[in-house]
């Protein structure tokens, strides 16, 4: 919990039951001792971090508002992925290929819980925009929207901290996501 920035109280599971909290995070074990429905299993925190965020703030808001989930994507040598959850950034990173870009951004849309869902898309490199487009619109069709949006004036000035760690990839993803584009669509030639 810690390390996803979410605050928390250990209790026992005595304390647990009787506790206030919105949510209760416990283990397989335990679970039985705690009298309660909103119950999540520590096992769930699994390789993908964001999902188990992304879960836990789907139950701790009580107002969705707009219940989309947009992922923004800065594609270039570094591809610059955020991800933007009931208007939250939930996470962001970097990946170096348009495959992983793929599988990461797949997992996110099966994984995460959304009426809505939209992968926006920069057209900074068409090739790599392409390729990821091209991927997640043959994987889910019309349950994803697509969008590839125009990235001028997205990135952080050159001279600013030299992209330590993909600051500048991460905050030009985070624009791009930020900004409605064109609705992608697979030509298909029959």
């Amino acid at each position: 919990m810690r390390l996803l920035g979410i605050p928390f109280e250990s209790l026992s599971p005595e304390q647990a039951s009787s506790s206030a909290a919105k949510i209760i995070i416990t283990t397989a074990n335990e679970a039985g001792l705690i009298q309660r429905k909103d119950v999540i299993l520590d096992s769930e925190v699994d390789c993908y971090p964001v999902l188990f965020k992304a879960k836990i703030l789907r139950r701790v808001m009580t107002n969705y508002g707009d219940d989309q989930l947009i992922i923004g994507v800065d594609p270039g040598d570094r591809i610059g992925i955020s991800v933007i959850y009931l208007n939250e950034e939930i996470d962001s990173f970097v990946e170096s290929s348009s495959y992983s870009t793929f599988k990461i951004i797949s997992v996110l849309l099966s994984g995460i819980d959304s009426t809505r869902k939209i992968v926006r898309i920069g057209d900074g490199n068409l090739s790599i925009t392409r390729q990821i487009a091209t991927m997640l619109y043959r994987k889910f069709k019309d349950l994803v929207q697509v969008e590839i949006v125009n990235e001028y004036g997205t990135s952080l000035p050159k001279f600013l901290d030299s992209n330590r760690r993909g600051i500048r990839d991460k905050s030009s993803a985070r624009a791009i996501a930020l900004r409605r584009g064109k609705i992608f669509r697979l030509n298909v030639v029959a």
